[in-house]
C-alpha cells in the first residue's frame, strides 16, 4: 500500500511501470482495485498511477469536500506532491467527470483525457439515485440490487479483485454517498467539453442501462474540437473489465495517436479472445 498525506488526510495509491505518467481515477463505487487489468497492460510503456478518492477504497473517510470540485483539488494537488507535471488522465463515471473539469481547468497539466460511461449531464442520474435508491443501487439487499448484479457478474479474472471490490463498494458511508450524488446531480459538462483544449475520447457501453450512450450524441457534432466519442456495442457499464484487452489497446491508440480517431482495428481479431472481440 502506497500513501500520501494531503491536509492530514490520507490519500491511498497504487503505481505500476514507468513512463509518461496516466492517472486513473475510479467512479462513484468503487475504489482504484477495478483498473488493476488496465494498468498492468498500460504499465509496458507507462507509468500508470491509480488514487482512492477520499471517502472511498483505503483513502481517508473522515472530512468533508466528497464533491467533483473537492476531487479536481486533490487530483492536482496529488500531482504536486507525487511530483507529476503533466499526465493523461483515465476516468470512469465520476472520476471522468473530475478528469474533464481537471482538464478544462488546468490544460497545462494534462495531455489526453480518456472518459468510460462518465455523464456529461448528472441529472440523467436522477432515476438511479432518489432518496432510497442508493441504498438499493449499492448492495443492503445483494439478491435484488442492481450494482450487486453488476459487480457479481463482471468478468473479472482474479475472483479475489473480484470480492475486494465488492467489498470496498460495500462499505461506503452514506456521508459520502450523499454528498457525491448531489455534487453529480449539480454537474452539466457539455460547456467544458465544447470548450476543452486537450483530446478526449469518451467511451460508452451499448449496454450501459445506467449511463446510456444516446444522452452524449451531441459529442459526435464537435466536428471543430478534439473530442471523439466511441460506443462498444456489446459493453456495459464496466467496458475496461467486461473487454479488458479491447479498450487498453484502445486507450494506447489513443494515446499515441496524432488526432486521428482511434477504432478497433481487423488484425485484433486474431488476438483478441472472442468473448472481448466487439
Amino acid at each position: 500500500m502506497s500513501a500520501i498525506h494531503l491536509d492530514n488526510r490520507l490519500v491511498h495509491y497504487e503505481v505500476f511501470g514507468r513512463g509518461q505518467p496516466i492517472i486513473f481515477l475510479h467512479s462513484w463505487l468503487g475504489s482504484w482495485r477495478y483498473w488493476v487489468p488496465t494498468m498492468d497492460l498500460a504499465s509496458e510503456r507507462y507509468r500508470a498511477y491509480a488514487i482512492d478518492f477520499w471517502g472511498f477504497g483505503e483513502s481517508d473517510r473522515k472530512g468533508s469536500q466528497f464533491t467533483v470540485s473537492g476531487y479536481v483539488d486533490m487530483l492536482c494537488r496529488f500531482m504536486d506532491q507525487m511530483g507529476i507535471s503533466v499526465a493523461n488522465l483515465v476516468g470512469h463515471g465520476l472520476g471522468g467527470i473530475v478528469a474533464i473539469r481537471a482538464a478544462r481547468e488546468r490544460p497545462d497539466r494534462f495531455l489526453k483525457v480518456m472518459t468510460v460511461a462518465t455523464p456529461m449531464q448528472g441529472q440523467i442520474l436522477s432515476s438511479h439515485i432518489k432518496p432510497g435508491t442508493f441504498s438499493r443501487l449499492l448492495g443492503m439487499n445483494s439478491s435484488t440490487n442492481v450494482w450487486s448484479k453488476l459487480i457479481r457478474n463482471i468478468p473479472i479474472a482474479d475472483p479475489e479483485v473480484q470480492q475486494e471490490l465488492f467489498e470496498d463498494t460495500e462499505s461506503l458511508s452514506e456521508q459520502v454517498l450523499t454528498s457525491v450524488q448531489e455534487s453529480l446531480l449539480d454537474t452539466d459538462l457539455r460547456a467544458q467539453v465544447t470548450a476543452l483544449e486537450r483530446p478526449l475520447l469518451a467511451v460508452y457501453g451499448g449496454q450501459d442501462k445506467i449511463i446510456t450512450p444516446e444522452h452524449a450524441s451531441f459529442l459526435n457534432d464537435l466536428v471543430d474540437r478534439p473530442v471523439q466519442m466511441l460506443v462498444l456495442p456489446k459493453a456495459n457499464h464496466f467496458p475496461f473489465l467486461e473487454h479488458s484487452t479491447t479498450f487498453s489497446r484502445l486507450l494506447l491508440d489513443f494515446l499515441i495517436s496524432q488526432g486521428t480517431p482511434v477504432e478497433i482495428k481487423e488484425e485484433w481479431k486474431r488476438r483478441v479472445n472472442q468473448r472481448e472481440y466487439l
